[in-house]
């Protein structure tokens, strides 16, 4: 308490014995002495003497040419008269600014910098103000215009580390601020305002615009320093714009770096929101944005985006926004290890989606990861939103997760998605996902049949109900290239090497044994081995059985197929079922279908996700059935593998396994094939008779 009356008295005195002092073109810093009447004549001359907390150095109309930038000692301000208190410099040194307001972290400025202009005098002057380490500093009603890096650099530590400070600068504000054209992009974008190591600051009611320079070298309206740390930050009623995208840099108008509590609220911003490493750390969430107008007046033949979110993202809101002209209105871009949780997408209106070059981009929400499948999502909604694509672009996909290593609890309710060509909702990896609720939509006018299209598997718990679809595409009609051939490609190119390996094994195996040659076994082996690894790998013991059962019967077989009587003749030959045997056969295939079966459904999620219980049992039990007869050399060995194969290849496709599908495919032509050869074996065989084939051997 003490100390807090101490303060007011500081305070008091300061203020009561505050002095103006004045600067005028026409002054001397010679002889004047600051008064009204006898001025001096540059800002450098009374930063330089004028020192005590409260005075006020006044900037009367005119144009000052400084020569030496100004250190504004703590507690002192300056105020002119608007956009006549005219400051600019011959300086020309890269990081360096007319102003600059140093000190420790922490340090109370209790000062002000208003109604003056800033000219960086065509782009020869680095920066206008810097301010490190100050708490309670304001910069309100300034024209800040031209400058060659910077408008107004503003860090919370006082070095350029890019580290949090020990302190975070407390009770600053920039607001009815009028910035343009002070922020060029060369290999990094500067920022016409930037920002780091504040809590709480307010930025809001200021005009900043950056589109006045030539082609790929406009840097941002806000930008951070520091690698940003900013606790509390609150950005509203602003009007932010950044030049179109051109197709080289970035279309970024704010990047922000390692915020908590951030709020973005009021504004009309041109230009995406770039925000990267979002941690709620003691506020309720990490970022808020709502109320705003994202997007340029019309859609543009560059992709542009609306909000990036980069790395984590923890409690977000995104709600009550209306985005317009956009190639993607959300776009997630997560890293390896990053987890994107609680996420809340509500009440926004997103019109004309899509990019005006004819290529069909466009996303209404989008995760992409550098790191594929390393990411996970967690409790994430999406509600009562209208997502409408451009009716003449057409883009392909409206809501789409890709990438995701787990996602669980993925809500879509209420929405209006509308337009999308290939289909509003789609995920790939889909077997990543655990739970996805998609209820209450109105889906108007999607590929797919207004379906969600899904790639590599499909949900664990797929729950999809209380939908209105209308005017959908069926799925004969659906986008070849984007259900089809591009889930195709996708899924070829993730996958592992160990997976091709064990394809390949699985198709010569196939051509080796319709050649009844004995490497069928060791690439029986490979095949089953392969996939055994893959399954623990993927935490499926019911998978794992299965391939256990094949590596058994691949090391039976070999060594069955590889005996000889005394007169080194094989013993197992190709033959034909009798009706005994087959009569074995079907009640070796009903024994494991029943086991499977109850395995499948009591023991689900030890075979991954999509299970079809009774498909999958089928599936199964015939591979089963065909292996022990391949070790014995029935014919009928290839009707098993035919029924296998023709069983998977739907059962696949429905499970949206592209690749798992086609390579059964080319197994069932394989197994055509090799019916054919071993049925011409068995007759030529029958023909020859015992005797004559024991004479032949």
């Amino acid at each position: 308490m003490k100390l807090f009356f101490t303060s007011l008295l500081f305070l008091f005195f300061c203020n009561a014995f505050a002095t103006t002092f004045y600067i005028n073109p026409n002054g001397n810093d010679e002889t004047g002495n600051g008064s009204i009447n006898n001025p001096w004549k540059t800002l450098f001359k009374a930063t330089a003497t004028v020192k005590n907390p409260g005075d006020i150095i006044h900037v009367t109309a005119g144009t000052y040419t400084e020569i030496i930038r100004s250190h504004l000692a703590v507690g002192v301000s300056i105020e002119g008269e608007g956009a006549t208190s005219i400051i600019q410099s011959t300086l020309t040194e890269t990081f360096v600014a007319i102003i600059i307001a140093r000190s420790d972290e922490g340090v109370d400025g209790n000062q002000h910098i208003s109604n003056i202009k800033l000219d960086g005098n065509k782009q020869t002057t680095s920066w206008a103000i810097e301010i490190r380490g100050r708490k309670n500093v304001s910069i309100h009603d300034c024209t800040i215009v031209d400058f060659e890096e910077s408008g107004v650099i503003w860090g919370g530590r006082n070095d350029n580390e890019g580290e949090p400070p020990a302190i975070y600068a407390t009770g600053n504000t920039f607001y009815n601020n009028t910035l343009t054209n002070c922020a060029k992009y060369t290999d990094f974008g500067r920022g016409c305002l930037t920002v780091g190591g504040q809590e709480g600051m307010l930025i809001y009611n200021n005009v900043i615009s950056q589109t006045g320079r030539k082609k790929g070298t406009n840097g941002w309206p806000i930008k951070y320093c520091n690698d940003g740390f900013l606790k509390g930050l609150k950005i509203y009623n602003n009007k932010i714009t950044k030049q179109a995208y051109d197709g080289t840099g970035w279309d970024f108008a704010l990047e922000l770096f390692n915020v908590s509590g951030l709020e973005i609220y009021g504004n009309t911003i041109i230009g995406s929101v770039d925000l990267n490493h979002q941690k709620k750390g003691n506020y309720p969430y990490s970022i808020y944005i709502h109320d705003n107008i994202i997007g340029p007046l019309t859609m543009q033949s560059k992709l542009e985006n609306g909000i990036v979110l980069e790395y984590d993202v923890e409690t977000g809101i995104i709600e009550k926004n209306q985005f317009r002209n956009l190639g993607v209105i959300i776009y997630f871009t997560p890293r390896a290890g990053t987890i994107i949780s609680n996420i809340t997408i509500k009440d926004n209106v997103c019109n004309n989606i899509g990019v005006a070059d004819g290529s069909h981009r466009g996303f209404a929400l989008r995760f992409v990861s550098v790191d594929k499948n390393q990411y996970l999502i967690e409790n994430f909604v999406i509600d009562n939103n209208k997502f409408i694509a451009s009716p003449v672009q057409k883009p392909y996909w409206g809501l789409a997760f890709l990438d995701a290593a787990k996602a669980n609890n993925i809500h879509i309710k209420n929405n209006t998605i509308k337009g999308f060509s290939a289909a509003g909702i789609t995920a790939d990896p889909a077997s990543s996902i655990d739970t996805i609720i998609i209820e209450n939509n109105i889906l108007t006018g999607n590929g797919f049949a207004n379906k969600p299209s899904y790639s590599q598997g499909s949900p664990k718990n797929n729950i999809y109900k209380n939908n209105k679809e209308a005017d959908g595409s069926v799925f004969t009609k659906a986008n070849i290239k984007m259900n089809i051939v591009r889930p195709f490609y996708y899924g070829l190119k993730k996958t592992s090497m160990l997976e091709f390996i064990a394809v390949f094994a699985g198709i010569a195996a196939l051509w080796f044994c319709r050649k009844e040659n004995i490497y069928v076994y060791p690439m029986f082996l490979i095949n089953a081995l392969s996939y055994l690894f893959i399954s623990f790998d993927e935490a499926l013991p019911g998978e794992a059985a299965v391939y256990f059962y094949f590596i058994v019967l691949s090391i039976y077989g070999w060594v069955l197929w590889s005996k000889r009587d005394k007169k080194k003749h094989r013993i197992v030959r190709v033959t034909v079922s009798t009706k005994k045997e087959w009569l074995m056969q079907l009640a070796f295939f009903v024994s494991f279908f029943v086991v499977v079966f109850f395995a499948l459904i009591f023991l689900k999620n030890s075979f991954g996700h999509g299970v079809i219980p009774w498909a999958d049992a089928l599936a199964i039990a015939a591979a089963f059935t065909a292996m022990w007869l391949t070790t014995q050399k029935k014919v009928e060995s290839w009707y098993w593998w035919i029924a296998t194969y023709t069983l998977s290849i739907p059962l696949y496709f429905v499970k949206h396994h592209l690749l798992s599908s086609a390579y059964y495919g080319i197994l069932l032509i394989l197994a055509i094939f090799g019916l054919y050869e071993w049925k011409k074996r068995s007759l030529r065989k029958r023909r020859v008779g015992p005797m004559d084939n024991a004479i032949k051997s």
